[in-house]
């Protein structure tokens, strides 16, 4: 299948490769690399993109879901060389300049030892059809020999060895309708060739030995010494040797069509030296050599599992550790992503916390690069889904204020891993109290709300839900969230959403103060209608439930009379999904309509309130969300590589 890759530093170049959907990432970089070498740019050190998540090499096309005429984005290793110049003074005129850290020795020599097979390919094809040219030559003489009807089987052969012969530019790759059959060609002209060389032996044999036996005294040609018989001795002798260098090329070729692009140069991309020797040049080495020692940590990391902890015992957490600390913004992210790969196992978490790494985590999350700040946030998720033991390591020294600060300044994708680290936390009864004592996280919590992936708005409604069944007060205290609530309805069509943000709406409306609040918007009669209109019982009693909540007393149920909130009682009462529905539904009509001044349900608890309206669906917040994070139940630990969880948000 096709793949495009485009890179800012090329705007007028759109580089294609041919990979297999088995083939791994590396693959398409070694292609790349030798597309770079054409264009004189082969120490241009780069990653690849494939919608906002960088690829590694280790891992296949399959395992990133990229199928045929996908577009991948080529990302400069670095934005700043090794001199760290400012790169914003740069001019859109020098796009071309080249600030990369340059390629490792190991895949200079693997990408020259390729490009030298490609061109010894076309050196033998080229001496290989100009022997197929002398052979047509020499084909034509045959008609003078004794055996002159050979020239009918050698045309035969000549001319399907002609026809179907592969054509290669190592610039251009293989040309013509029969190179997929290249392996066959020169299986079948390599073994046609010997037979050849054979039977053209036999015949030069025979005319030799007529030839010896007969003496040829005096140089008298004649008889078996004709000059006929001499020709034809001498014409298959030379004929033979030609038929044999035909076959030689034949198998030569055989044996370089093997090799593909990338073959060589694979294996160094995917694990390029030993982890002792990149341990080494990460702690003494200069910036490039600490820049490029952890995109093979990040790399190794993500190949397998006993890099890992390899890794480990060679001292590479505190290593990592000191590198996400590092100004370079390519060493930091690759540290990052390293430690990313090493916390998915729960030994080593562990020690990382132990050893105080979460600081430098959140700490990071200050970081002015959006890609460094993704990283740290992926690398924090793996430790509060993992372990319950570790969350309270997370929000220690200031942590929900950087977590908060990454809601507000990450990119949509870092956003999202915020929200789903929040959801966990407030799974914890005690970080949930600290998440209630202040006025910060629901602040972020709101703003990530405001968003406009559905995933994180539907992490950041759950976790506000949590806060508001562990105190009501803080939430009902957020005066943006009301109107990110009633607004919600306008801005999408999730009705799960609806869900979640009627049921915090709820808490505003059992609240008096907050329930004026509530009347006083403009847009209540429409949101309120908009989720009414959803086909969840569930949904319909939370609107009207909230609508009840309005009506405890008489200055409440004048506000709600006067926004005309029986409307929506009464397309309830036509419309309801239960019998529930409606007995509430026509309650609160009866209740709006007479000149009571309290409303007929008792006062109960939130959660008793919930209880009783379904008990079957068990209604309460606790329950919805049990769907839990990215797919799984709530308050279940996750295995497996960080990879699948960024694949699975993605």
């Amino acid at each position: 299948m096709l793949i495009y890759v485009e890179n800012k530093a090329f705007p007028l170049k759109t580089f294609v490769t041919v990979v297999l959907p088995a083939d791994k990432i590396a693959r398409i970089r070694a292609q790349l690399l030798h597309i770079l070498y054409e264009l004189g740019k082969e120490d241009h050190q780069f990653r690849l993109r494939y919608k906002g998540q960088f690829l590694r090499d280790a891992f296949t096309l399959d395992d990133y879901a990229i199928g045929d005429n996908a577009i991948v984005k080529m990302v400069p290793m670095s934005r700043r060389p090794e001199t760290m110049v400012d790169v914003q003074s740069v001019s859109s005129s020098m796009m071309n300049f080249d600030l990369g850290p340059g390629q490792p020795i190991s895949v200079k020599k693997a990408l020259v030892n390729e490009v030298q097979i490609f061109k010894r390919r076309e050196a033998v094809l080229r001496n290989y059809k100009t022997v197929l040219l002398v052979h047509f030559l020499i084909m034509c003489l045959s008609v003078f020999t004794v055996h002159w009807y050979a020239f009918f089987w050698l045309a035969t052969f000549l001319a399907l060895a002609a026809w179907f012969v592969p054509s290669y530019s190592r610039v251009g790759g293989y040309v013509g309708n029969y190179t997929h059959l290249r392996f066959i060609y020169c299986i079948l002209v390599g073994l046609l060739s010997l037979l050849c060389v054979a039977v053209s032996l036999y015949f030069s044999l025979v005319r030799w030995m007529r030839i010896v036996t007969y003496g040829c005294d005096n140089w008298v040609f004649a008889d078996d010494c004709s000059h006929r018989n001499v020709y034809t001795a001498v014409y298959f002798s030379g004929h033979a040797l030609l038929l044999l260098i035909t076959s030689i090329l034949a198998w030569v070729l055989l044996a370089n069509f093997r090799i593909e692009v990338g073959d060589l140069i694979e294996k160094y991309l995917v694990q390029e030296r030993d982890i002792d020797q990149v341990m080494q040049a990460a702690r003494t080495g200069r910036l490039k050599e600490k820049r490029q020692a952890a995109y093979e940590l990040a790399t190794m990391a993500a190949s397998s599992d006993d890099n890992k902890f390899r890794i480990v015992a060679e001292g590479g957490l505190d290593v990592l550790i000191s590198m996400a600390l590092c100004r370079d913004e390519s060493t930091q992210e690759h540290a990052i992503e390293a430690l990313s790969e090493l916390l998915t196992i729960p030994s080593v978490q562990d020690a990382f916390v132990d050893m105080g790494g979460v600081r430098t985590m959140t700490a990071v999350l200050h970081s002015p690069h959006p890609r460094v700040m993704q990283e740290a946030a992926v690398a924090l998720y793996t430790i509060v889904s993992e372990s319950e033991h570790n969350k309270s390591a997370v929000v220690a020294d200031h942590g929900l204020e950087d977590l908060v600060h990454a809601a507000y300044q990450g990119t949509i994708y870092c956003q999202r891993i915020v929200a789903s680290i929040f959801l966990e936390l407030a799974f914890n009864t005690d970080i949930r109290l600290q998440l209630t004592s202040r006025n910060i996280p629901a602040q972020g919590l709101i703003h990530l709300c405001q968003t406009n992936d559905p995933d994180t708005q539907r992490f950041a409604l759950q976790t506000l839900e949590l806060m508001a069944i562990e105190s009501s007060d803080v939430i009902c205290a957020q005066e943006d969230l009301l109107e990110v609530l009633l607004d919600l309805p306008f801005k999408s069509l999730d009705e799960k959403l609806y869900l979640l943000a009627g049921k915090i709406l709820l808490y505003y409306a059992e609240n008096r103060q907050t329930c004026e609040q509530l009347l006083s918007q403009d847009c209540i009669k429409e949101s309120l209608f908009l989720f009414a209109r959803c086909n969840d019982s569930i949904l319909q009693k939370v609107v009207a439930k909230i609508i009840f909540c309005m009506l405890e007393t008489r200055g409440l149920k004048l506000m709600a009379k006067g926004r005309q909130l029986n409307k929506i009682l009464e397309y309830i009462l036509d419309n309801a999904m239960d019998r529930d529905v409606w007995n509430m539904a026509d309650e609160g009509l009866h209740v709006m309509n007479s000149e009571d001044e309290l409303a007929g349900l008792p006062m109960l608890s939130t959660l008793e309130k919930l209880s009783k309206m379904d008990e079957k669906a068990m209604f309460g917040s606790r329950t919805s969300l049990n769907s839990g994070v990215a797919g799984r139940p709530s308050g279940s630990n996750t295995s497996g590589s960080i990879s699948d969880f960024k694949k699975g948000l993605n």
